[in-house]
């Protein structure tokens, strides 16, 4: 078909970009320096890091070349041996690298000579990647440096687990974990996401899932409960696919036609939370999860949201004879992606909250096309078929009168 523009933006939607070069992880804690202590031994909190009973080393005690604590897996006090945390930041389709130092605690004669001979066993895995074994150097008091674990990560804010496989003997003789860090290679953006099946949203409380209501119901307590932040890697502006609005106007004259066409059409915004959850906050102004949002799209640098849009606009058609006129629009579109976090300095007790919106862009104007083309086979036979009329001529004392007047 033919197609004559009428109005239409410069801009283009942005193509989807590369996977952005590795980036560091912020591994909470990751020296296990928090809170701190004073000697070596047990101790029932480890700030970021959920274990029930840590057990650290000071760095004299440690003795890593690096002057920092040393974390041991393996537990006097409970069965679970493992320490986990999840890396923040991190998204679903990351390829995750952890790298730490390791080494074997001894203390007292705790460790057999075959331990020691053998090294002690301990496992590391990420969500989505494989449990990997791991042993200590064999016969050494040296920490081995620059130990390497990489996973694909299956969902946000993996969840890493190192955990002790040394079962016998006593507690004392176990691996030595520290100076842990993360790097990542983040996914490319995913623009074939229908703003009609957003992902589903997700929340957290320090290394726990919970439920999304409960994170929602958090921050809409109070408007200073929780902060809204942006995540520009995975925000875009787009546009959406055209769609015909109102109806097609066929010229089954033998002239050409120009007339005035009154176009109106509105727009509106989706967000996972209604969608995926059944949560109807964020479109309503007076809530408070509303107005953090907003003030967090404010704060990116980015015009107020915009939840709904009317457009009504005045289009000449000029019609051919014998083809078909039809008004198209495709509306700009803007993907929001972000975390609703709350306002607590204990990391381990912070919510945090993922949403995606997708709305009419202030960034992107609207495109309106007048369309014109050949008729279908169906439109021309219409247009050649007769004109439906009384039989003629009428009784001469009845007045004229249209045929259809009665259907």
């Amino acid at each position: 078909m033919a197609g004559i523009v009428f109005a239409a933006a410069a801009a283009t939607a942005p193509t989807a970009t590369a996977a952005e070069p590795a980036r560091d992880v912020p591994v909470i804690n990751a020296d296990f320096t928090e809170p701190s202590f004073t000697a070596s031994g047990s101790a029932d909190k480890l700030k970021g890091w959920s274990v029930q009973y840590p057990y650290r080393l000071l760095p004299a005690d440690a003795a890593h070349p690096d002057n920092v604590p040393a974390l041991l897996l393996r537990n006097k006090r409970a069965t679970d041996q493992s320490v986990s945390q999840r890396l923040r930041g991190v998204r679903a389709g990351a390829q995750v690298t952890v790298t730490f130092d390791d080494n074997t605690l001894r203390r007292n004669g705790a460790c057999t000579d075959t331990q020691i001979a053998a090294g002690q066993p301990y496992t590391l895995q990420g969500s989505g990647g494989p449990q990997q074994q791991f042993t200590t150097d064999p016969n050494s008091t040296l920490w081995h440096r620059g130990r390497t674990y990489t996973f694909t990560a299956n969902e946000n804010e993996p969840l890493i687990t190192f955990a002790s496989a040394q079962t016998t003997g006593r507690w004392e003789c176990g691996p030595l974990i520290a100076k842990l860090r993360a790097t990542h290679l983040p996914p490319a953006v995913d623009k074939t996401v229908s703003k009609n099946r957003l992902p589903t949203p997700e929340a957290f409380e320090g290394n726990d899932r919970i439920d999304t209501r409960t994170a929602a119901d958090h921050c809409a307590n109070a408007r200073s409960n929780c902060t809204y932040t942006v995540d520009n890697t995975y925000s875009y502006t787009y546009y959406d696919t055209a769609r015909v609005i109102g109806e097609a106007y066929l010229n089954c004259t033998r002239n050409t036609i120009g007339h005035d066409r009154p176009v109106h059409f509105t727009g509106r915004s989706q967000d996972n939370l209604s969608q995926q959850a059944g949560i109807d906050r964020l479109s309503n102004l007076k809530d408070n999860l509303n107005q953090q949002f907003q003030a967090g799209i404010t704060n990116n640098g980015a015009p107020p949201w915009r939840w709904t849009t009317t457009t009504d606009r005045k289009i000449h058609e000029t019609i051919e004879a014998g083809e078909a006129s039809w008004i198209e629009a495709q509306p700009g579109r803007q993907r929001t992606d972000g975390w609703f976090i709350s306002n607590t300095d204990d990391l381990d007790k912070q919510i945090r909250l993922h949403v995606v919106t997708d709305g009419p862009s202030p960034l992107v104007p609207d495109r309106i096309y007048q369309r014109t083309g050949p008729m279908t086979t169906a439109e021309q036979q219409r247009c050649r078929s007769d004109r439906p009329t009384a039989p003629t001529p009428v009784d001469a004392a009845a007045p004229a009168s249209a045929t259809d007047r009665n259907d």
